[in-house]
């Protein structure tokens, strides 16, 4: 995700104000409740691919990388039992 209407002191990484930082979290929030977009190569604008929001996106991401994480674990669990 990148949000690149990002201006002044949100786009600066230098701003760490109190303020600058509850400013960030805000576009964040609302950066997660955008569709899930790419670039269109041939005209540079973002394009919503689906109707599946960024947050959704994220949470579907996460519950596969947690589900690839327990599958590799108990792949290696079976790997590692000594046989007497």
């Amino acid at each position: 995700m990148q949000d690149d209407t990002l201006t002044g002191t949100l786009s600066s990484v230098d701003v760490a104000t109190k303020e600058n930082l509850e400013n960030l979290v805000k576009v964040g929030e609302e950066l997660l409740k955008k569709p899930v977009s790419r670039v269109n190569l041939a005209t540079g604008v973002f394009e919503p691919i689906n109707k599946m929001t960024n947050e959704e996106a994220l949470r579907k991401l996460a519950k596969l990388l947690s589900r690839e994480k327990h599958l590799r674990e108990a792949k290696s669990a079976v790997g590692n039992q000594s046989y007497c």
